[in-house]
């Protein structure tokens, strides 16, 4: 298989100082340059010493999701490196990487086709390099185990006896990729590069750096959203021992404008600066502040959603199928539900931290960022700093879940820098964290089917209504188009469909969070169809079988269609898995969900038991994933495992309430989340082809709350049409 790099950027060969073969990519602008390519930006992807030794530079941020790991995975396979003489390292922030950021479960779906070309790039140089000195055709060699070997003989020259001679070879535009068959990296269980350090502890993420001369800091913020200081005494602050500094955090000095593209405003507030954190925390402990609470709504969790409920009845269509009166007139009978979902926060288990060295003419950031550019792009529109004077470091992350998308902790961060004039360590609290997250949007849906005489759906109309995600963050576009979009499930699957969104708007703030819209969009669908399964007495994975159809690709919006051959293929084998058809113990149920997105096709059954105090515990969830090709099976198995517990965490605990104005919940007693004794067994299986990889840290989340409300339904007759669950099973 060939392929060109169709990118900005192009593949080159350079040798290093030490003589050591490096490959990287020059990046060239979108706009017009007079310069000549030698002046563009250089920036290394692999490096091949004399000794042998491999280093490959992860460029995507590490979140946990494990890229840091798959895509060199990627790399070595194309090289044909020994991934024992391999070394991973973190690459900074570059633009010549470009994609270089964390979020909608992409890194491996763009990466995919420009890592396995930058490998088999090196491949032909350093076959061409063998060739030369082995004198035989390039054609009877391959590189296998960080050497290039001859097939017939299998006479071999280790990588770091040809950097030079290859170092010297041109580049063609296209490159034949090995077949996948004689894989022998991607597709075989690798541990994460950095598994050994996160076990001893000697992993390095932000919040555990030092520098030179370094200050630590902390912020109050105002607790109500939207609202400001007005004054504050700092006089008892000062008093603790350590304390150097008090700051106020005023946005208004910078003209209140957005740090960066997708990034909300930084807050104003009071930061604490001190010798070491915990005398910042003591010491914000002290502060007396006044705020200013004019501009605020007030709201409160109650009348947020009866404004959602209210605004069911006024909305726009964002999409029309068909015609929906049409089938109501035909149809034989009709359901119709109304599913709320709450508020939720990220909780990283890293609370939001960053450290900048603002000098007079350079600005030194180790962030803990899914979103390098937005950081880059704040420094410049806040300081009026160039490209050039910014250098962004991406330490390892303890979480992100879209919450490090917005870099409004990094802009306090540099904020008291430049004031300091020295490193300033940045650390919120749990409370500041958690209160002054962004948050997923709580919303509302009215789901309304329609059936005809067999019991086949012929009209589906479902109505949303939430404060939108772009209105919040103050981004320019349709406000339905993060809530309810033309895309989601069962568009295309209906003949008569009808897709409705109701705007309401809020002071709460509102992000991406982990698997974003569909979080909803998919709880309430899924539900709904175990209700329509229900109402024509028939088994659940049965009927929706019957709603997908035979295998086909099934169109939906423009170039967009939906294999309906691969989502069956999960859902029969996760049928088959969970043992859906055998009986059960009473109290126990199971329950089913499937779901699409990023690429990937999820199916879980999810197996519950609710006793006679009506105390619910999750048994088992069973889970098969077509993801097309896995790159790394254990980070792969890690990302489904992790993405179902906090789908679950979320269905069982997730909420946050508003009350005057301010979020309630403050750290982890109120915002509860799973512990590891109510953790159930899951089982986890991918289906095996020759696709592209796709996403996988999202898709697995969505159907998880569905199939769990389906199996409580299965095992005591309750319906779950409200998250979270929490204590309502012992409300009955």
């Amino acid at each position: 298989m060939k392929n060109t790099l169709g990118r900005r950027n192009f593949i080159k060969l350079t040798a290093s100082a030490s003589g050591a073969l490096v490959v990287g990519l020059h990046f060239q602008s979108c706009a017009p340059k007079k310069e000549p390519v030698e002046n563009f930006s250089f920036v290394p992807l692999i490096e091949i010493d004399t000794e042998g030794w491999v280093t490959l530079i992860a460029k995507n941020p590490e979140i946990g999701q494990g890229v840091k790991t798959a895509l060199p995975m990627i790399l070595a396979e194309e090289l044909g490196a020994d991934w024992d003489k391999v070394k991973v390292v973190q690459g900074d922030y570059n633009k010549a990487y470009e994609e270089q950021w964390a979020g909608g479960s992409y890194a491996v779906i763009l990466n995919w086709d420009l890592m396995r070309t930058a490998g088999a790039k090196v491949r032909y140089a350093l076959i061409g390099a063998a060739s030369q000195k082995m004198n035989v055709p390039t054609s009877e060699l391959i590189t296998r185990k960080g050497s290039v070997v001859h097939k017939k003989t299998e006479k071999s020259i280790p990588f770091g006896d040809l950097v030079a001679a290859a170092s010297q070879i041109a580049l063609p535009e296209e490159v034949e990729f090995k077949p996948m068959d004689t894989y022998e990296i991607v597709g075989k269980p690798c541990p994460q590069v950095d598994l050994d350090n996160i076990v001893n502890g000697s992993v390095q993420y932000t919040i555990d750096l030092k520098l030179p001369d370094m200050v630590y800091a902390t912020v109050l913020k105002n607790p109500v959203h939207k609202g400001k200081v007005q004054s504050f005494d700092d006089s008892q602050t000062r008093k603790i021992s350590g304390v150097i500094d008090v700051i106020p955090l005023d946005n208004s000095n910078y003209g209140g404008r957005l740090i960066g593209p997708n990034s909300p405003n930084f807050v104003n507030g009071v930061a604490v600066l001190a010798n070491s954190t915990w005398a910042a925390f003591k010491g914000t402990e002290k502060l007396e502040v006044v705020w200013d609470n004019s501009e605020s709504k007030k709201e409160n969790t109650q009348d947020i959603f009866s404004h959602y409920h209210n605004q069911l009845n006024t909305t726009s269509v964002e999409r029309q199928d068909g015609n929906i009166d049409q089938a109501r007139r035909r149809a034989v009978s009709q359901v119709e539900h109304v599913y709320e979902l709450p508020f939720l926060a990220h909780v990283t288990m890293e609370p939001m931290n960053c450290i900048v060295d603002f000098s007079s003419e350079m600005c030194e950031v180790w962030a803990p960022t899914q979103n390098p550019e937005a950081l880059e792009q704040g420094l410049i529109k806040l300081f009026g700093l160039q490209p050039e004077q910014i250098k962004i470091h991406l330490p390892r992350m303890g979480g992100g879940f879209g919450r490090r998308y917005y870099v409004d902790y990094a802009m306090d961060a540099a904020v008291l820098s430049k004031k300091m004039g020295r490193p300033v360590k940045l650390i919120w609290t749990r409370e500041e964290d958690i209160k002054h997250d962004w948050y997923r949007p709580a919303s509302v849906q009215r789901l309304s089917a329609w059936l005809d005489q067999d019991g086949k759906v012929i009209g589906w109309r479902q109505v949303l209504s939430n404060a939108s995600r772009v209105t919040s963050l103050g981004r320019e576009g349709n406000p339905a188009g993060t809530e309810i979009d033309e895309y989601d499930f069962p568009a295309g699957f209906v003949p008569n469909l009808q897709f409705e969104y109701g705007h309401v708007l809020s002071d709460v703030p509102l992000g991406q969070w982990r698997a974003v819209g569909p979080t909803a969009t998919a709880f309430a669908a899924h539900s709904f169809l175990n209700e329509l399964a229900i109402h024509n007495k028939k088994d659940h994975i049965d009927f929706f079988l019957e709603f997908l159809g035979p295998p086909r690709m099934v169109p939906v919006v423009g170039d967009f269609k939906y294999d309906t051959g691969r989502l069956r293929a999960v859902i029969e084998k996760v049928r088959e898995n969970s043992n859906w058809n055998s009986p059960l113990p009473e109290g126990q149920g199971r329950g089913f969900a499937a779901h699409r997105q990023a690429g990937s096709f999820v199916a879980e059954v999810v197996t519950v038991e609710v006793n006679a105090d009506n105390q619910l515990k999750i048994v088992r969830v069973d889970a098969v994933v077509d993801c097309g090709i896995v790159v790394n099976p254990s980070g792969a198995e890690a990302q489904v495992e992790g993405a179902i517990l906090e789908g679950l965490c979320a269905a069982l605990y997730g909420e946050i309430t508003i009350e005057d104005g301010a979020t309630v919940q403050s750290n982890f007693h109120d915002y509860r989340w799973m512990r590891l004794g109510e953790i159930p067994e899951i089982h986890v299986e991918f289906i095996k082809n020759d696709l592209p990889p796709r996403g996988l840290g999202e898709p697995p989340l969505p159907p998880a709350a569905a199939a769990l409300a389906n199996a409580i339904y299965a095992a005591s007759g309750v319906r779950i049409r409200r998250l979270p669950i929490g204590n309502q099973l012992l409300d009955i």
